[in-house]
């Protein structure tokens, strides 16, 4: 794993991987809270798939092999 400029959803440097960890599960409740207030199921479907998008490309960035 390599965190190198990573920041946390409130903007705070990441600097272990726990703490990565627990920031990437801030950020996957805060979709779901956010989906699931939702109503309209195609506005649900975009909130999912920009997250899926968004957490995919930070795994792969963070989690690369060098």
């Amino acid at each position: 794993m390599r965190i190198v400029n990573e920041k946390a959803f409130l903007g705070k440097d990441i600097k272990t991987p726990e703490y990565f960890i627990e920031d990437m599960c801030d950020r996957l409740n805060t979709v779901y809270n956010t989906v699931v207030e939702e109503k309209d199921e195609m506005t649900q479907l975009v909130y999912l798939i920009g997250a899926i998008t968004g957490i995919t490309g930070r795994l792969i960035r963070v989690c690369e092999r060098r």
